[in-house]
């Protein structure tokens, strides 16, 4: 069987192909109109007392956006977050989290974290900010 192609069938494949191109490409961000986001590395130190605060997480929320950063501080109260958005963020730090109960074993006693006192443990209280640049930036921060 011979098949004949009308050229209305034709057009329409030629003007499917371009159509087909911008939707491959929309897809996989070809001419993307979003600006590539600037990032930088940020390594924060945490100190109470002059003492490492070594448990507890910090959360870095940018200043009037929901753009945020966390991680948790490791046995010398250090940490560091891998590309993060320049920008200005407030910094607070929480205890670390209590551990799922255990129905087989005896509760776990509630640790109390004076080293993190309460006002650092909120983003509305906690007094502690930093600006992100890109590149590496080095936070200090010494709870009082």
């Amino acid at each position: 069987m011979i098949h004949h192609y009308t050229e209305q069938q034709g057009f329409i494949r030629v003007m499917m192909i371009p159509a087909l191109l911008t939707f491959v490409c929309t897809l996989a961000g070809c001419g993307s109109s979003e600006p590539e986001k600037v990032i930088g590395t940020v390594t924060i130190s945490v100190t109470h007392d002059g003492k490492p605060v070594t448990e507890g997480t910090v959360n870095m929320i940018e200043i009037g956006s929901s753009k945020s950063a966390t991680g948790t501080l490791n046995e010398t109260g250090n940490l560091t977050l891998e590309n993060v958005e320049i920008g200005k963020y407030t910094v607070s730090i929480l205890p670390p989290p209590l551990p799922p109960a255990d129905p087989d074993k005896p509760p776990v006693p509630i640790k109390n974290y004076p080293n993190i006192p309460d006002k650092y443990r909120s983003e509305t209280t906690s007094p502690l900010s930093a600006e992100v640049k890109e590149g590496v930036n080095e936070f200090q921060f010494e709870l009082k």
